[in-house]
């Protein structure tokens, strides 16, 4: 169970690092490798740059509420299905920061 935690704890860390790496390096140009990138997204500048903005800043919020639910984790205090805990939260945080981008970007269309 505890390299389960590490192993938790490093995935937590790194997508971490990769938020805040691309809040203060956003991609510039649009491309296919790196950024937010969806079809409304990439369908002009305007977009892309307020895509890869309004995405990392949705992160970041969720962020504090990953580490919360992941205190028990540090403290050694967790339920056995540690991993599907986390990774249901990773996902619903994902989508929902996916789904918010991009009714904000069929506003701007």
């Amino acid at each position: 169970m505890a390299e389960n935690i590490q192993n938790i704890l490093i995935f937590d860390l790194s997508i971490f690092s990769v938020i805040l790496l691309f809040y203060f390096y956003k991609p510039k140009e649009i491309n296919y490798m790196i950024g937010y990138r969806t079809k409304l997204s990439m369908k002009n500048e305007k977009n892309w740059e307020f895509a890869q903005s309004f995405f990392t800043k949705k992160w970041i919020i969720t962020i504090p509420i990953i580490l919360i639910t992941q205190i028990p984790v540090i403290f050694g205090v967790y339920p056995k299905s540690i991993l599907i805990i986390s990774g249901v939260q990773f996902t619903i945080l994902s989508v929902y920061a996916i789904i918010i981008t991009e009714k904000e970007l069929k506003k701007l269309n």
